[in-house]
């Protein structure tokens, strides 16, 4: 016979949580399924409490408290770990990544986010060609940045041909531009037709007409040409996001906030993973528009048959997000001088509006500060007929943000949603502004003002999904090769870090009442890690990993043999 469970409605009653010396307890008459005991606890409470035990049963939280406390509850069935003193943390959340896109090609890629100099680079290339068909691209899409490198440069065409003389290759710098072998200039014709890839993208000519290898476009041509490359079937593309989803498990990440994943056919391998309960990280997700000058139109009749959140599950969906309207989304440009049109900005009032009068959750992409000067002048106009204060808005990226655009973010009650883009581009962000605004840190700001902020990726292409590099840059504020390094002021301590991927994460979910933290009724969504993140040197931060990560009490990555 199973045993009696707890469920949450009992364990969320009024008055149902004890505080016992020290020990914060769900009441329950039944012993809980599993007792972490001996680690250290980062509860990422109120109170930022630091216990030493957790106790779990059906999926939930029930008690947090002290070894002995905590111990005392276990029954017969109760499965007790020792931790040994290792760290726990509630599961991480990346509040603004693309994973569901980028999970699909996960296995065809080569990741450069730890290469640095160009010969380890290019060995990496090398290897992944071996077990290629001679037609089959090796490819490194975007996370890369050439201060990272030795050479303080990225490879030639030269060179990226003599690393992999038999297959395609192809290496895209962030969103800026992207370099193709010799084999790649053969296999996509660039000598053979005066025709791009695909639209938008535009080929770099010698004198005398020849392809030179080298490639420029923009954010949504530059995802155009991935996709023919990297082009699979279903069940490939399926089988690769459940491997991308499980390498961020082993990273201690539950959950991802999804800004935009493309076309509808994008979401179906998500969709698969989910309904054959193959799903490891609760994918959250957001709706954008797909084409320019109908963005209205379409959030109107999508938005005509969906609730404005639908939080629960393990792929809620989260609003609008995160360029609602292409004619104001200033791409990756880094220095000043963004001007939307007249017609794109009333086209984000009209989008604004809708949003605002439905209560419908939304995020605004601003790579500059002109952008978000543009875009928050919309906002207070809206503001004025139908207040956004409670709607959890949030501004993302900021790379140049002002205290003025952060004041006024704060009068509307927006969040700031913070990605990784300073951390590869500072060096191009200081060329464009000047030391004193690469230096700065939106992120810094926002917490002094009040301003919550919500810690993301921007994975994969212009961020570490691995997402502890991010906590590190946050903390020690420099990027790859020191190339820019944030005055102390500008930088966050341990714990603020944290927070940004827990508890504040889990509120741009809206999903703060269920996770984020470390407390009784809660969800049993944590990771142990490998390594104590409050003492480690701040240069090491990025190399933590989990060794348990739990979803709703159930191991998702177990190197403790707790599901064994």
């Amino acid at each position: 016979m199973p045993k009696p469970t707890v469920r949450r409605a009992s364990a969320l009653l009024a008055g149902a949580v004890l505080v016992v010396t020290g020990c914060t307890q769900a009441p329950s008459t039944v012993a809980p399924d599993l007792i972490l005991t001996n680690g250290e606890v980062l509860t990422m409470d109120a109170g930022s409490t630091t216990q030493q035990a957790v106790a779990i049963d059906d999926g939930r939280i029930t008690a947090v408290g002290s070894s002995a406390e905590i111990d005392r509850l276990a029954g017969s069935t109760t499965k007790t770990v020792d931790l040994a003193g290792r760290t726990v943390v509630p599961g991480l959340t990346d509040g603004h990544t693309h994973a569901i896109r980028g999970g699909q090609t996960f296995d065809q890629e080569t990741y450069w986010l730890d290469a640095t100099s160009l010969t380890d680079a290019l060995g990496q290339l090398t290897t992944a060609a071996r077990d290629r068909e001679p037609n089959q691209w090796v490819a490194v899409v975007g996370s890369l940045v050439p201060n990272q490198f030795a050479e303080n440069r990225v490879p030639t065409v030269e060179e990226l041909s003599a690393a992999v003389p038999n297959n395609p290759a192809y290496v895209q710098y962030l969103y800026d531009w992207a370099l193709v072998n010799q084999s790649g200039i053969d296999a996509l014709g660039l000598n053979t037709s005066t025709e791009p890839p695909v639209p938008g993208i535009v080929v770099e000519r010698d004198p005398q007409g020849r392809a030179t290898g080298k490639l420029t476009g923009t954010i949504g041509s530059f995802n155009a040409l991935t996709s023919r490359l990297l082009a699979a079937d279903a069940p490939k593309r399926e089988q690769s996001l459940q491997k991308y989803l499980q390498d961020l498990n082993s990273r201690g990440i539950t959950a991802v906030i999804d800004d935009s994943a493309g076309p509808a056919e994008a979401y179906q391998p998500l969709w698969t993973l989910r309904d054959t309960g193959r799903l490891t990280v609760r994918a959250g997700f957001r709706l954008s528009a797909p084409t320019p000058g109908r963005e209205a139109e379409f959030f109107e009749t999508q938005m005509a048959y969906r609730a404005p959140t639908q939080p629960e599950g393990m792929t809620p969906f989260l609003g609008i997000g995160e360029g609602p309207v292409a004619g104001v989304n200033d791409g990756v440009t880094m220095g000043p001088g963004f001007v939307a049109s007249p017609e794109s900005l009333a086209s984000l009032e009209e989008v604004a509006t809708l949003a605002a009068s439905r209560r419908i959750p939304m995020e605004l992409h601003a790579y500059t500060d002109d952008a978000a000067a543009q875009i928050l002048g919309v906002l207070e106009r809206v503001n004025a007929q139908y207040p956004i204060k409670d709607l959890r808005w949030a501004m993302a990226h900021l790379n140049t943000g002002s205290p003025e655009t952060i004041r006024r973010m704060q009068a509307l009650g927006m969040a700031f949603s913070v990605q990784m883009g300073p951390y590869f581009e500072g060096p191009a962000i200081q060329a464009a502004n000047g030391p004193e605004v690469a230096g700065r840190s939106a992120t810094r700001m926002a917490l002094d003002a009040g301003v919550l902020a919500a810690g993301g990726s921007d994975a994969t292409r212009i961020g570490d999904y691995r997402i502890w590099p991010a906590l590190e840059y946050n903390v020690t504020g420099a990027s790859p090769g020191d190339a820019v390094v944030r005055p102390v002021d500008q930088r966050l301590n341990r714990m603020e870090a944290l927070r940004l991927y827990t508890t504040n994460s889990a509120w741009l979910s809206f999903a703060d009442a269920d996770r984020g933290s470390i407390e009784p009724g809660k969800l049993a969504d944590l990771a142990v890690l490998d390594r104590p993140y409050l003492t480690i040197p701040e240069t090491e931060i990025s190399e933590i990993r989990s060794v348990l990560t739990l979803l709703e009490g159930k191991p998702v990555f177990d190197q403790l043999g707790v599901g064994g």
